[in-house]
């Protein structure tokens, strides 16, 4: 890994300051503001680059630094950002970029305006190192700063329904991967489970059959036997996150609907299938004990994917971050929008946390936005230059 100069890890680190100050929260996205405000720092940089609309106010970015041989490869962030709630308990503020102690807090620092900063910077000095050697890269350098990620990753499907990434032979995902990299990601299954009773006064509960006890039944079960699916070796094993509950609409009428929404995140289509059985039959045996009934419906489903590890940019990435051992990340990126459809050779490796990803104080370590950038950097002038 290379050292950076101070000069540019500095830029790195305000560049990130500056993206964690642009609200991109989606809902609603409003990614236009930053894909601008980027747009414009790749055009000074030397780099070309375009916006991709979305939807009125919303929109990805596409940079380029064209090579001189066909192919290209490809560095994946997002511009979004989860929302930031009233009743969240910040003690830092959300959207001031501060900076202390070694971190740097806001909502996106991790995920994953600190990622999105490091491929920038890392664009930036390829394109200057190019310019110093007077010829250009030798595959073009891709840049794929999506819009709305955290939803439904409806930008990532924009760019390859209008072929970005048809020529693309490698592509690194700076999501934020605790120092390792990964070279496969879990799938992601949104199942909602619907229970149906019969509303009644609140003083005569036993006219009616309440959606909320067979609801909670179900979740305290389903949790428990998630559990037990089988964790495998470099894989690890199916999660479980029961997101969302919701029933009933006063307290003193019995409840005649619960909701519950499940976020389960498989290593195998496999488990996935077996998720959706077990939710099937938990559902339909706890609604049949109460006298209620249940429904199942399918939310939305990116399935597992993984890289090629043979492939020889898979094995330099792995060799210049000192990885031996890559798993596959515990999340879901737009690696698993763009690789069903153009199955590209890809790693997952960026800075800041998962863990610190979606909650209150939000924050990255600058010291793993500098190795971050220290791998990356190091990579791109082996494979381009």
């Amino acid at each position: 890994m290379m050292e950076i100069p101070k000069q540019a890890l500095d830029e790195a680190i305000e560049l990130a300051r500056s993206l964690v100050r642009i609200r991109s929260t989606n809902p609603p996205g409003d990614e236009e503001g930053i894909a601008r405000y980027i747009k414009d720092y790749l055009i000074v940089s030397g780099l070309e680059a375009e916006l991709v609309p979305l939807g009125p106010g919303r929109g990805s970015l596409v940079g380029r630094l064209p090579g001189r041989e066909r192919g290209s490869l490809v560095l994946c962030g997002h511009l979004d950002t989860v929302a930031v709630e009233k009743d969240e308990p910040w003690t830092k503020p959300p959207f001031e970029g501060l900076i202390e102690d070694g971190r740097l807090y806001g909502r996106g620092a991790a995920d994953m305006k600190a990622g999105v900063a490091v491929i920038l910077q890392a664009a930036k000095l390829i394109a200057a190192n190019a310019r110093g050697r007077k010829r250009s890269p030798r595959k073009t350098l891709l840049l794929a700063l999506t819009a709305d990620e955290e939803q439904g990753y409806r930008g990532a499907e924009t760019l390859v329904e209008r072929g970005y990434f048809a020529e693309a032979e490698f592509m690194v995902v700076a999501e934020p991967s605790d120092g390792k990299v990964f070279i496969g990601e879990k799938g992601e299954l949104w199942l909602k489970a619907r229970f149906l009773g019969r509303a009644a006064h609140g003083s005569t509960p036993e006219l009616g059959v309440s959606a909320l006890l067979p609801a909670a039944a179900f979740c305290t079960r389903l949790n428990a036997e998630l559990r037990r699916f089988p964790e495998v070796e470099g894989l690890g094993r199916t999660t479980l996150n029961i997101g969302q509950f919701r029933g009933g609409w006063r307290v003193n009428v019995v409840p005649d609907r619960a909701e519950v929404e499940m976020d389960f995140r498989v290593i195998s289509e496999e488990d996935k299938a077996r998720a959706i059985k077990l939710v099937s039959e938990l559902g339909e045996e706890e609604a049949r004990r109460a006298g209620a009934r249940f429904e199942q419906e399918l939310l939305s489903y990116h399935p597992p994917v993984f890289s090629d590890r043979t492939n020889g940019y898979v094995r330099e990435f792995l060799a210049l971050a000192g990885e031996v051992a890559p798993g596959i990340a515990p999340y879901c990126t737009d690696a698993a929008t763009i690789f069903p459809k153009v199955p590209v050779p890809f790693v997952i490796y960026g800075p800041g946390s998962i863990s610190l990803a979606h909650r209150p104080d939000e924050y990255v370590e600058l010291a793993s936005l500098e190795r971050a950038l220290g791998v990356l950097l190091s990579f791109l002038e082996r494979a381009l230059l």
